[in-house]
């Protein structure tokens, strides 16, 4: 696992005063086999047929998630307020929204 951008943001971020979305990804980046259940929960989504995934956005809004092939490798996507698409700049943030959607949906 190797998310740089996310590792530096995280480590800049006070985490007494951090969201929901933020203390996710930092146990994410700490624990690898937590990121690879979250991870493989998401892509078998939409390997069984899945066009849009639920998640919870960093306000605690449910948003969602889409896949797209490009070559070998896929893009995911989240969706805005607004309705548009936006890819993040590292997959864990995809992740931690659909287990963040995947803990409070029960």
């Amino acid at each position: 696992m190797n998310f740089p951008k996310t590792l530096n943001y995280i480590a800049g971020t006070d985490m007494t005063n951090a969201d929901r979305l933020d203390l996710l990804v930092r146990n994410l980046l700490q624990n690898d086999s937590d990121y690879e259940r979250a991870s493989q929960a998401l892509r078998r989504r939409f390997v069984r047929g899945a066009q849009t995934v639920e998640a919870i956005d960093r306000g605690g809004k449910k948003t969602r998630i889409k896949r797209e092939k490009s070559g070998t490798k896929y893009k995911y996507f989240i969706e805005g307020a607004n309705g548009s698409w936006n890819e993040p700049e590292e997959r864990i943030w995809v992740v931690a929204m659909y287990a963040l959607w995947q803990k409070n949906r029960g």
